[in-house]
């Protein structure tokens, strides 16, 4: 078996090598390749951990046919092509915790900076200048600052200014009224951050909606000699319009981390302001500790990822559970599991069209799609030659065009928390209906007929006509055979006249007594099955 491989094509904290390299897995540190050195070798690795340089486009994923896993070691993603990485079933994630306090902490750093022309007067001494008129600040102390994305950092940010007596509101469409409060913040609507605002710091990721979320319509409705932090993502900012603020002198000055090409050009327009505009080369994240922490962290989820199958704890592509619910959730993933796996392998090559799924219960009240994500993933993995993983099970089965249907029902008669999956193919539907018990995964209906089998192990799956004599039948060449039944469970349906018999053998039996069952008795169907 070959060995685990891993690129780190950024810099991280040497205490992320030592963690690959204790799992055993080869490392290869180059944060100095270029771009073609980069491409030639992305090839050969099942990992790679990144920080905010190495552009993962499609590109560079087209030719990381090994990769696995990327694992980001920091917050944004912007580097990373996520809808081609998913296409392609390969994990992200990202280390969100490890820098909250560095980004929060030179946020508020280039906040003081900005408001007391800290750099400015700094380099001016060293030029030989001693200019206190020029220099001349203002208080933070009962000054607005308007944050835009009040969570992990934009929280801390909040606190942190409250400190020096400033008034905090902030927008943000996901957070609760009840978080704010507790922070003491006021959420507002976008339009009075901008009009009434003496600070904006900006914290969110980036997406389609806050793609320059601030940009010259924005910048023409703030309040006259606003400043403008940006220690989140480069592209929130249209820079260009931002400049023209400035020098129309509307935005008194801006503090800026982050910038939509990076390493920021020498002759960009940003720059002409130097008394004005304090810039720093990305250092958000970047204190020791900070580097440590989302070293480690990313280490750490890429080694269980690639050495232990497990799912990292920030994905960016995954259906995830939240932790607390994720302790009861894993019996019923399981369940599904094995409910996904028994179908694929008794119907899934009958080219599927429609999954259909059916929840019924508490549990399944937080969010059905890591249930269903694993279903498919279940089965199409055995039919597709293809990766099919939680990552890119909806898409395999969008692009395949199998339509993907889930609904929570509520179903006070019958057992609590109850799963059905449907399939349906060119030849028919087939079904299957699940439950957990202290005592194991049960299989409790099966195309409508009602059961009660222990959903481990194999099952001789037949179906007849409702007639005498094929129990017995099945029961004699097993027996000849010398072949143990463990477990039987008959089903009839008296409308249509048939039945079903499913038997737990305590052994395998081989091909030659399968066919000898289908040779010998008049059956409508019949398939060996292992889960």
């Amino acid at each position: 078996m070959s060995k685990v491989k891993v690129l780190v094509s950024d810099y991280i904290s040497d205490e992320g090598i030592k963690i690959l390299e204790k799992e055993n897995i080869e490392v290869t540190y180059d944060y100095k390749l270029s771009r073609e050195e980069f491409l030639n070798i992305v090839g050969e690795y099942d990992g790679i951990i990144v920080r905010s340089f190495t552009q993962l486009d499609k590109e560079a994923l087209d030719k990381a046919e090994k990769l696995k896993v990327i694992g980001r070691a920091g917050t944004g993603y912007d580097n990373i092509d996520l809808e081609e990485a998913s296409k392609k079933g390969i994990i992200v994630f990202n280390t969100p915790n490890g820098n909250t306090i560095s980004a929060a902490e030179h946020t508020m750093a280039l906040l003081l900076a900005l408001s007391r022309n800290v750099p400015q007067a700094s380099q001016a001494l060293y030029n030989g200048i001693w200019d206190r008129k020029k220099y001349n600040g203002i208080e933070l102390r009962n000054k607005t600052l308007g944050i835009i994305g009040l969570g992990r950092i934009g929280s801390r940010v909040a606190k942190y200014a409250q400190a020096f007596g400033m008034n905090v509101i902030a927008n943000d469409p996901y957070i609760p009224l009840s978080k704010a409060e507790n922070l003491h913040v006021k959420l507002v609507d976008f339009e009075e951050i901008l009009r009434t605002s003496d600070f904006i710091s900006l914290h969110t990721p980036l997406t389609d909606e806050t793609y320059h979320i601030l940009g010259e319509e924005e910048f023409n409705r703030m309040k006259e000699n606003v400043r403008i932090i940006n220690v989140a993502r480069g592209k929130n900012i249209d820079t260009l319009a931002l400049a023209r603020a400035i020098k129309e002198g509307k935005v008194a000055g801006a503090a800026l981390d982050v910038f939509e090409e990076e390493p920021l050009s020498p002759d960009h327009p940003i720059l002409e302001f130097e008394d004005k505009v304090i810039v720093t080369c990305h250092l958000g994240g970047t204190t020791t500790e900070a580097m440590d922490n989302v070293s480690i962290a990313a280490a750490e989820q890429v080694a269980a990822v690639l050495k232990y199958g497990r799912l990292p704890e920030a994905p960016l592509n995954i259906y995830s559970i939240e932790p607390q619910v994720l302790k009861k959730a894993e019996p019923y993933l399981k369940l599904i599991s094995k409910l996904g796996n028994f179908l694929a392998r008794w119907k899934g090559y009958e080219r599927i069209s429609a999954i259909e799924i059916e929840y019924g219960g508490e549990m399944f009240s937080s969010g059905l799609k890591p249930f269903t994500a694993t279903a498919i993933k279940e089965i199409l993995g055995p039919v597709l030659d293809h990766r099919v993983n939680l990552v890119n099970a909806y898409i395999v089965a969008r692009e395949r065009g199998i339509s993907i249907k889930e609904s929570l029902v509520k179903k006070p008669e019958t057992l609590s928390n109850l799963i059905r999956i449907t399939i349906k193919t060119k030849k028919g539907e087939y079904s299957l209906t699940g439950t957990t018990l202290p005592y194991g995964d049960r299989m409790i209906g099966i195309n409508g007929y009602r059961i009660d089998l222990n959903l481990d192990g194999s099952f001789i799956v037949a179906i007849y006509k409702d007639q005498p004599g094929v129990i017995g039948k099945i029961g004699t060449i097993l027996g000849d055979k010398g072949v143990n039944i463990a477990y039987m469970q008959v089903g009839r349906n008296v409308d249509t006249g048939e039945a079903i018999s499913l038997v737990q053998p305590d052994t395998i039996p081989s091909k030659e007594i399968i066919e000898e069952i289908k040779n010998e008795l008049d059956l409508l169907d019949l398939a060996y099955i292992e889960i």
